[in-house]
This record gives C-alpha cells, sequence and structure tokens, in this order.
C-alpha cells in the first residue's frame, strides 16, 4: 500500500482514500524558534544539529509501536509511534564549553529516527510528522509494516 503525504498542505492520504491533517512544525536555528541552549543530538550519532522536517522521498513504514506494549511517553509520542526509514544528511554545529549552539560546521551526517505520531504536549516536533490528537491508533490501524510512504 502507497501513503502520501504533503509537507505544505500537511495532508496525510491513506491508500484506502482517507485523509486526515497532520503537522511537521519545527522549531530550528534556521526559523529563529530554538534557542541556543536548546541543543539537539542527531541519530545515530548524537552530534548537534538544528532539527529538519520530514525528508522528501519514498519511504517505507518499518514498525508500528503501541504504548500499551512500550510504555512510551504518551505526552510526547501519544499512542503509537510509527516507524519509517526516512532519512537526510544533516549539518553538524560546533557547540560552546556550556554545550550550546555556536555555528555550523560544514560538516554533514545522516539522521534517522522519522516518526509519524501523535505529540499531545506538543504542537512541534524534531521533523516527525505529527498526527492529529486522538487519532493516531485510528491511523495506525489503517497502516501496515512494508507500506510505501511518499513525502512531497
Amino acid at each position: 500500500m502507497r501513503h502520501l503525504f504533503n509537507l505544505k498542505s500537511g495532508e496525510l492520504i491513506l491508500e484506502n482514500g482517507r485523509s486526515y491533517i497532520c503537522t511537521c512544525d519545527v522549531r530550528n536555528l534556521e526559523n529563529g524558534r530554538r534557542t541556543r541552549g536548546q541543543v539537539i543530538r542527531s541519530i545515530p550519532d548524537n552530534l548537534p544539529y538544528s532539527p529538519q522536517k520530514f525528508p522528501k522521498g519514498e519511504w517505507k513504514i518499518t514498525g508500528i509501536e503501541y504504548r500499551k506494549d512500550k510504555g512510551f511517553d504518551r505526552s510526547t509520542y501519544g499512542d503509537v509511534k510509527i516507524r519509517t526509514n526516512a532519512m537526510q544528511k544533516v549539518q553538524v554545529w560546533e557547540t560552546d564549553a556550556d554545550g550550546d549552539y555556536v555555528r555550523p560546521s560544514g560538516r554533514y551526517v545522516d539522521d534517522i529516527g522519522y516518526l509519524l505520531h501523535e505529540s499531545p504536549a506538543s504542537k512541534t516536533t524534531l521533523g516527525c510528522i505529527r498526527l492529529p490528537d486522538g487519532k493516531g491508533l485510528e491511523i495506525a490501524g489503517y497502516i501496515k509494516i512494508g507500506d510505501e510512504l511518499e513525502v512531497t
């Protein structure tokens, strides 16, 4: 099955025709909504970077995890995490002695860990697609491991 997400409109269209308005509102250094002390680290290299929107491209659904089984924080992820193989290169940032952002280093690393999930405690994400609150389990019921997710 193939599902589509449009970053600009926020529309997630599932293969079965169901449509949901989602967001990918990222606070980063480029838009001035992340401060020097709010350093985020890349996955898997654990290097400081400025979060970016979910990468455009064709990706696979690689896992579906339920809070009732895994016990993750509901306020951060809602009731379900839909994992993908999405990845992108992100620029590493230099940090000062206090660990705050200083300047871009010119070096790039892979960043992974892009999910589809709810986020009851925040309207922003670190690049994940934020599902509408209360709709995560419904959406997960229509998605299977191995499905394609096209992000435009």
